[in-house]
């Protein structure tokens, strides 16, 4: 078993400010012999909203093809987060690769704000999710029946509702090697992660998503993390990883594969005051060897 499964999980988190209508009354009065009338300067509702972030949602479908290399109990794990705060101009997903980039410095992002009271559960349609902290809502046990795949998402808060606030991803029919995906311990670690160059492909392609493939590096008995590189792509159903990043690692060191799917977003927000950020995660984990 691996010593430290990577697990790259962004928090989501969301909030809202309320917009106060003003009506401002700046009419004179016009008299006749016998009436007096009085008409009112109506002003249209104030709408504006703040454009920094106020909110943000994540939704991530991670799922494991060897359990016991990897030590965790379940094939899939489903979680969802909200936050709530006042406006930021954080981003939440900043730590992602540039699209057609790679990178070896893989960490995770951490804004500073400002949270809202988390008093009463949040719904992703019927989803709940429970108060976790100041502004944080979440749910870690959710089953894929309650994961609606392709499927647009409605957010209700205590801090307002967010129509069509995302739209959920969905897996996989194919990936390639084929070999990554060995459940059993005794055949895992098979794929070739090779010094040369290594061809990843995957089917079906989801044109407005981008794709991430880290290889994260151990030692040939799982016993020490080695480091790892990052790739990220437009969804084109293919990626190269150069064997470049994967010189300095002893030969039959042994993997974790992640590879990923993300859908960002940025919605406006009246009810919540602001913007609203998301993302939207299809993590499928296996396992190969450096050659």
């Amino acid at each position: 078993m691996l010593s430290s499964f990577l697990i790259l999980l962004i928090l989501s988190c969301g909030h809202e400010v309320h917009i106060m209508k003003r009506v401002n009354d700046t009419s004179t009065p016009v008299s006749t012999v016998d009436t007096f009338t009085q008409e009112p300067d109506t002003q249209e509702p104030d709408n504006e909203i703040s454009d920094l972030t106020v909110a943000f949602a994540e939704l991530h479908f991670r799922q494991v093809a060897c359990q016991d290399c990897l030590g965790v109990t379940s094939e899939i794990q489903i979680t969802a987060e909200f936050r709530a705060h006042l406006p930021t101009g954080g981003d939440y997903t900043s730590h992602l690769p540039d699209v057609g980039t790679c990178t070896t410095n893989i960490y995770e992002t951490s804004v500073g704000v400002t949270p809202l009271n988390s008093t009463q559960p949040v719904y992703f349609n019927d989803l709940p999710l429970y108060p976790a902290g100041p502004g944080i809502w979440q749910n870690t046990n959710i089953y894929e029946h309650q994961y609606l795949r392709s499927t647009p998402y409605m957010i209700t808060s205590e801090h307002g509702n967010v129509a069509n606030a995302f739209t959920t991803l969905e897996g996989f029919n194919d990936i390639q090697p084929y070999t990554l995906l060995w459940v059993d311990p005794s055949y895992a670690y098979d794929a070739v992660i090779s010094k040369s160059g290594t061809t990843f492909t995957w089917d079906p392609i989801i044109p407005d998503s981008n794709f991430e493939i880290i290889v994260a590096v151990y030692s040939s008995n799982g016993s020490t993390f080695l480091g790892a590189v990052s790739c990220m792509e437009n969804d084109m159903g293919y990626m190269v990883i150069p064997g470049s990043y994967f010189q300095s690692f002893p030969a039959y060191s042994i993997t974790a594969v992640h590879l990923i799917r993300h859908r960002e977003d940025i919605t406006p927000s009246i009810e919540l005051g602001g913007m609203l950020q998301t993302h939207m995660m299809w993590e499928v984990v296996g396992t190969g060897h450096i050659e």
